[in-house]
Parts: C-alpha cells; sequence; structure tokens
C-alpha cells in the first residue's frame, strides 16, 4: 500500500539525527524506539532508562544537541542534503530493506536517488582487463537508463563510476560523505560532486574503518535492483554485497574467468550458486526486467513499514529478558528462531532486544540475527 511522503519539521529531523548518531543506536533500535514513542523527542528522553533496563549501570551517551546542529549546518554550507526516512526523495528500494538508514546525506545530483540503479562492485587489485570491461559494462547499463551505484573502492568501483559518468552513479562511501577515500579517488569524488551523487550514513568527516564497510556495501545492494560482481577473492566484501543483495531480493549477477586467476575464484563461486553468467549488457537487462515491474517505484516510501506496537509492561519485559538471555550466546542466532523457541509476542521480542542493545550488550548482524556480546 503506497502512502503520501512524510513532511517533518526541522526539530523532528533534528531530534532523529540526534537518535540516531545516539550511543548503541543502530537502525534496528532506532526503528523499534520509533514504533515505541511518538516522536524522536519521546524516543530520546526514554532511551537512558531504557539502557539501563537493558543491564547498564551507566546511561547511554545521547548526542550533543549543539554538535548535531553543527553537522546539519556544516553539510549545508557543503551544498549537500539530508534526507529522512519517509520523505519523497528517499530512495524507493532503500527504504523497503531489513535495517534502512534512518537519515542519508546527500551530496551531488538527488534526482539520481529516484531512478534505477544497478550496483557494481569487485576487486580492489582488479586487472586491467576487469577494469576495462566493467568501464564498458558500466557505460552500456548507462546508455539503458540504469544508474550505476558503486562504493568509490580502488579497481573495479572506480572504473565503474568511471564508466557512468555521463549517464548517472552514485557513490556509497563507507565515511562521511564529505571524506574521500582512497585519497587518490579526489579527483574521481569531484567529478561525482559534479555529474554524479555521494551518499553516506556516517557523519560529516568520519573516516571510514573496517566495521563501516558491511553496512555501506548493504546500502549499495539496497538502492539496487541487482548488483553485478566483477573480479571477487573468496572472502571478499564483493561477495558480502551479494550475499546481502540475495537478502534483500535483488538479483545477483557475476562476470566468469580463468579458474587460474584467485580475483575469478569468487565470481565463478557465485555462478556455481545461480547468480546470472553475465558477459554483456544484455544479460543483466533480460534478467532485470522483471525486478523493474517487481519494484513498484510508485508512491513515496513513507513510514508504512514502521507499525506501532503493543507496549508491554515491565514485569513482562523483565520476564522475557531472563528467558531470552538464557538462549542466547556469542554465536549469531535470527530472531525468528528466537521468537519460536521462546514463544513470546513479537512486541514482547522488539522490546527486550531494545533494551539489551541499548545497554551494549546485544549486537545484530546481517540476516536478522542477533548475538550477546562477549
Amino acid at each position: 500500500m503506497d502512502t503520501m511522503p512524510v513532511i517533518f519539521s526541522s526539530e523532528e529531523r533534528l531530534n532523529r539525527l540526534r537518535l540516531i548518531r545516539s550511543q548503541n543506536v543502530g537502525p534496528a533500535t532506532f526503528f523499534a524506539l520509533m514504533d515505541r514513542f511518538t516522536s524522536a523527542a519521546e524516543a530520546l528522553a526514554a532511551a537512558p532508562e531504557l539502557s539501563r533496563r537493558g543491564g547498564r549501570k551507566r546511561a547511554i551517551r545521547l548526542a550533543d544537541r549543539a554538535a548535531v546542529e553543527a553537522e546539519i549546518e556544516a553539510l549545508h554550507q557543503l551544498g549537500g542534503r539530508l534526507i529522512t526516512l519517509g520523505e519523497s526523495d528517499y530512495p524507493s528500494p532503500l527504504a523497503v530493506i531489513a535495517d534502512p538508514p534512518p537519515l542519508i546525506q546527500v551530496m551531488g545530483d538527488v534526482s539520481l536517488l529516484g531512478r534505477d540503479c544497478i550496483g557494481i562492485v569487485g576487486a580492489r587489485n582488479a586487472s586491467a582487463a576487469g577494469r576495462r570491461f566493467t568501464r564498458d559494462i558500466a557505460a552500456d547499463l548507462g546508455a539503458c537508463d540504469l544508474v550505476v551505484a558503486s562504493g568509490m573502492a580502488r579497481g573495479i568501483d572506480t572504473a565503474a563510476h568511471q564508466g557512468a559518468l555521463k549517464t548517472g552513479t552514485i557513490a556509497v562511501v563507507a565515511g562521511g560523505v564529505d571524506v574521500t577515500y582512497p585519497r587518490e579517488n579526489q579527483p574521481l569524488y569531484e567529478d561525482l560532486l559534479d555529474h554524479g551523487a555521494v551518499i553516506a550514513e556516517q557523519p560529516l568527516g568520519t573516516q571510514p574503518i573496517a566495521r563501516h564497510f558491511p553496512p555501506r556495501n548493504r546500502l549499495i545492494s539496497g538502492l539496487s535492483l541487482g548488483v553485478l560482481v566483477i573480479e571477487a577473492a573468496p572472502r571478499s566484501g564483493s561477495l558480502i554485497t551479494a550475499r546481502m543483495a540475495l537478502e534483500q531480493g535483488r538479483e545477483v549477477f557475476a562476470v566468469p574467468g580463468s579458474p587460474l586467476d584467485p580475483r575469478y575464484r569468487g565470481t565463478n563461486g557465485l555462478i556455481r550458486d545461480g547468480a546470472v553468467l553475465t558477459e554483456s549488457v544484455d544479460d543483466v537487462i533480460e534478467n532485470l526486467e522483471a525486478m523493474k515491474s517487481s519494484a513498484g517505484r510508485k508512491g513515496s516510501p513513507g513510514e508504512k513499514l514502521r507499525q506501532p506496537v503493543d507496549i508491554p509492561n515491565e514485569i513482562e519485559v523483565s520476564r522475557a529478558q531472563t528467558l531470552i538471555l538464557e538462549l542466547l550466546g556469542p554465536v549469531p542466532v535470527s530472531v525468528d528462531e528466537l521468537l519460536r523457541e521462546c514463544q513470546l509476542s513479537h512486541a514482547l521480542m522488539v522490546m527486550v532486544l531494545l533494551e539489551l542493545e541499548l545497554a551494549g550488550r546485544l549486537e545484530r548482524h546481517p540476516g536478522n540475527r542477533v548475538s550477546l556480546v562477549s
């Protein structure tokens, strides 16, 4: 069911940014809080006490209002925009993944977020032939009116952006939207600001570190109807992106290569597992037609996915927490499996996981899995 786009007050947008920037608040916890409370201000007021109920001795630190105001002003001065989930410019495919970013920062051409995207990822130490193929197929996909999304890394990512600059390309970065990484891609970053777009969910000025890349990868696949993998080692981040694409219901494409080249072991493995063998743009376009028709870009994402939940009382939550803690450990387990084992209501499960995560005792993993922090 389509919904009308939401128009947030400046105060609500500021408070939502404060909430997602607060200690131990990730996307899942953010939305659990927004389901529980009628505004971000109420969620901010309640979060410290909820963290104590989850077992934290000292309440979590809330993001400083002045710091968040400064971040918004700095983004504005750079010519960027802050877009909140529910607003008309928020990308519809991204809004329907399991853990969309509550807010994204965008620099460059915002209109690209409203067009059909194809993700392209691959090896940083890509071969010359792989880079050439990437530039060519990115240009061909652009000529078919697809925007190319990638991560602005060395190798395949860089070639993908270069090939699609004339037709439209989006760089999804792991750090702040104002940070160029790697530094050698500064000229490409400037080209993207002039002819493409750069998006991020991390605060301005954030230097990317290892833990930022998997969340970044989910945005590349989340923006896209499908993901094309060109050269990937067996344990590469590109395969993480492909797995996330499958979890999000996207198509996965892979370019085959010599079994003697380790850069193709990942892509050849994807093809064995059912990815679309891709040798030309036609292989992508033919398989995307069904995805395009089912993606449902009409209408705004609104906030239709975030329905209010029943509010369990504290006694119920306390009893449920004891039961859930007995079942959790350092090995990730799906929330659905926990529900089956505990025989609890969904509302109770959500509240317990919310309190544990705010307390810093719970870690979330791709595929709606959770584990205790060791």
